[in-house]
């Protein structure tokens, strides 16, 4: 019940425009930790993956279009993304994704941005192509699915 209240209270000081103050911690739980810098820039950084995800509209994407140019149009986001005083961002894995947004479904953790039109978020497989995977409640949640859009982009760099 803690962390839900503190949520709300986060995602309603993020929509209403004021700022979060600076370098807050917003959640913590044993495996996930959100934070906010002074520019209002909130990511998610995963202990256990060692990862950072970007957790703001400012560096999150949901793409529309045609899935021939989702590989570039995803990687180009990512790759000349300026967000958290960073510039080394990338496209998840599809692993890193699933066990990413796994992990925050089984502590009562939802990134407070979502694509609320996106069932599908986008990672690389293995041989360098996009996937998606489904995080939303429908069957099969966490698993790939067929590529279709608008997909969900959250770009990720390794934590320091």
């Amino acid at each position: 019940m803690h962390y839900t209240l503190l949520f709300f209270t986060v995602l309603f000081y993020t929509a209403c425009g004021d700022t979060v103050p600076k370098a807050s911690e917003n959640i913590q739980t044993e495996h996930y930790r959100s934070l906010t810098d002074e520019h209002n820039e909130t990511l998610i950084q995963d202990i256990r993956q060692q990862l950072l995800f970007v957790n703001s509209q400012q560096g999150c994407k949901a793409l529309h279009g045609d899935t021939q140019t989702l590989p570039e149009t995803a990687m180009q986001f990512c790759t000349s993304l300026h967000f958290y005083g960073r510039d080394d961002w990338r496209v998840p894995t599809l692993h890193e994704i699933q066990t990413f947004s796994k992990g925050m479904d089984a502590e009562g953790v939802v990134p407070y941005f979502t694509f609320p039109k996106c069932k599908r978020v986008i990672g690389e497989k293995e041989d360098g192509s996009i996937g998606t995977i489904n995080t939303h409640n429908a069957l099969p949640k966490f698993e790939e699915v067929p590529l279709e859009l608008p997909a969900g982009l959250r770009c990720v760099t390794e934590a320091p």
